[in-house]
């Protein structure tokens, strides 16, 4: 082996060190936010055609479900998916899904399947990132992910445990969110 070789080879490593160690992540967030937005135009675009009201529960909370998950995006990983499914009493339903559960409820019946397509949707995608997170396991699934095809949210979809777990961590951060709301509003009075 020549020397150019040896560095080449050296080099090339190097930077494939550089990538899955300090890279890997961001990208993988930016890819989760994408989606997650790309998401949210579709659920806008269904709201734009009429097919429901800007300001119907069922809307309002899946919109603001994933302005969360856009905003806490580093928040959501697999470690903490795996305590709260642990912790999580399987049945008791968060209050948040009870809210987005009735209110869905109140939709005609037409339109209450494309809602929880949208939910499903959501937390396919939220499943996607924390396991995808790990460059190790992006390389071992992922063609197992792409040969599956529609697949895969049929199997989120059928498996109602891993969306209430998702839904758990989303009403965290949601509570999390409102309580830091709620701090930053205290401290603007105190500071007026």
């Amino acid at each position: 082996m020549n020397a150019y070789n040896l560095l080449a080879s050296v080099l090339g490593l190097l930077g494939l060190w550089y990538l899955i160690c300090y890279r890997w992540n961001e990208y993988r967030l930016d890819t989760f936010r994408d989606d997650v937005f790309a998401l949210r135009d579709k659920l806008f675009m269904f709201a734009a055609n009429g097919c429901i009201a800007f300001d119907h529960p069922a809307y309002t909370i899946l919109r603001t479900r994933m302005n969360v998950l856009i905003r806490y995006a580093h928040e959501f990983t697999l470690a903490r998916f795996v305590i709260a499914g642990i912790l999580m009493d399987e049945k008791t339903k968060s209050p948040a899904l009870v809210r987005w559960e009735a209110a869905v409820k109140e939709l005609p019946e037409e339109i209450q399947p494309k809602m929880e397509e949208f939910n499903a949707t959501l937390a396919f995608v939220v499943v996607k990132q924390l396991v995808f997170s790990s460059f190790f396991l992006y390389v071992l699934l992922r063609p197992v992910v792409a040969i599956a095809g529609r697949v895969k949210v049929d199997v989120v979809v059928s498996r109602p445990e891993v969306v209430s777990r998702v839904e758990a961590l989303e009403s965290d951060a949601l509570e999390q969110d409102d309580f830091a709301s709620s701090r930053n509003d205290r401290e603007a009075v105190v500071f007026a």
